[in-house]
C-alpha cells in the first residue's frame, strides 16, 4: 500500500548538517517532516494492515470496533486532511491527539487504542503528504490541519465538551500547543488541559542541540516552531510536560525549557532512562496512570 518512503534523518545529531547550513546554502526544514503517503489503512485485517505497525503493541487488527471508529477527510481549498476518530458513550475525556513526524497516523494508533481501552475518545489526524493527507507540509499548513479538524470535533459522537485535552508527542507539540493558545484566544475550541510529549522548545534550540553551536536560526530556518514562546500564553491551562530522560532525539533540556516558560501551572516528569519514542515503555503501568489520571482530571 505504500508509495514513498520516508527520509529517516535526525533532528538531533546533525553536527555536518549544521556545517553545510552554515555556508547559506541549505535550510532544514525538509529535515522536520518524513511523512509518508498510502492507498488506505485496513484497522480490521486479518493479518492486519502493516501500515499499522506501531511503536508500542505488536500488529494487529483494531481493538476499536468499527461502530466506535469515525474516518473521514476534511476538504480544505489546496488539500485534505485525513482523520480517524475512537469514540466510546462514556469517555473521560476527548484527547486531541497530534503524532510525530514519521510515516503517518498508523505508526501512533497503538497509542489510540490504548487510550479508547482505558476510556478515552481520541481524534487522530495527518499533516499534508502523510497518510492519506495530501498537500505540502510546512509550519501553517500544519497548523492549518490541526485547526480544521479540530473546529470538526465537537459535532462528532460521544464528544465530550466539559472535557477536551490536547495531546502532543514530538513534531505534534508544535501544532498542539498553536491551538492551544488559539483556544485561549477564543478562536477554537478551548483545552481542559495539556499533554506534552517528547517536545521540542522551538526549532532553534534543536539546530542548537544538534550542531553544538549557538547558529541563529532565524538564519537557518524557515520554521519557527516556538513552543516556549506559547506555553508562556498558556498559563491558566494545566500542562504535564513528560520527557525521557535518556533522549538523543529532543534533549531534556527542551522539556525543562518548557516547564520554566509555563510556569506553576505545567508539571514535569522525566522518565529515567527513556529514549525518544520510550517513555511509554520505560514508565510502564506508572506512565498510563499518570497520564489518564491527568487526562481525565484527576
Amino acid at each position: 500500500m505504500t508509495r514513498t518512503r520516508p527520509r529517516m534523518i535526525p533532528l538531533v545529531g546533525v553536527a555536518g548538517l549544521a556545517l553545510a547550513l552554515a555556508g547559506g546554502c541549505l535550510t532544514i526544514d525538509g529535515f522536520f517532516f518524513n511523512g509518508v503517503v498510502v492507498d488506505g489503512f485496513d484497522f480490521d485485517a486479518d493479518p492486519p494492515d502493516p501500515d499499522l505497525d506501531g511503536e508500542l503493541t505488536e500488529l494487529h487488527p483494531s481493538i476499536v470496533p468499527p461502530e466506535s471508529r469515525v474516518e473521514g477527510f476534511i476538504e480544505l481549498d489546496d488539500r485534505r486532511v485525513h482523520y480517524v476518530y475512537a469514540h466510546r458513550p462514556d469517555a473521560a475525556a476527548t484527547i486531541f491527539f497530534s503524532h510525530g513526524n514519521a510515516r503517518h497516523l498508523g505508526r501512533y494508533y497503538d497509542r489510540v487504542e490504548i487510550l479508547w481501552e482505558r476510556g478515552f475518545n481520541v481524534m487522530i489526524y495527518d499533516y499534508p503528504s502523510y497518510g492519506l493527507s495530501t498537500g505540502e507540509p510546512d509550519e501553517p499548513s500544519v497548523y492549518e490541519n490541526a485547526v480544521a479538524v479540530l473546529e470538526l470535533l465537537p459535532t462528532l459522537p460521544d464528544f465530550t465538551a466539559d472535557r477536551l485535552v490536547f495531546y502532543g508527542y514530538s513534531l505534534g507539540g508544535a501544532p498542539a500547543y498553536e491551538v492551544a493558545v488559539r483556544g485561549v484566544r477564543g478562536e477554537v475550541p478551548r483545552p481542559h488541559a495539556m499533554i506534552s510529549e517528547a517536545a521540542f522548545c522551538s526549532a532553534e534550540t534543536l539546530v542548537q542541540d544538534g550542531s553544538f553551536r549557538d547558529l541563529s536560526g532565524d538564519y537557518l530556518l524557515e520554521l519557527k516552531f516556538d513552543n516556549c514562546a506559547k506555553i508562556s500564553e498558556l498559563d491558566e491551562i494545566p500542562i504535564f510536560i513528560i520527557h525521557g530522560g535518556a533522549d538523543s532525539f529532543v534533549v531534556p533540556r527542551n522539556a525543562q525549557m518548557l516547564k520554566d516558560r509555563a510556569g506553576d501551572n505545567a508539571t514535569l516528569w522525566i522518565v529515567e532512562g527513556a529514549e525518544h519514542s520510550y517513555s511509554a515503555r520505560e514508565g510502564g503501568e506508572e506512565y498510563w496512570e499518570r497520564l489518564t489520571t491527568f487526562a481525565a482530571g484527576g
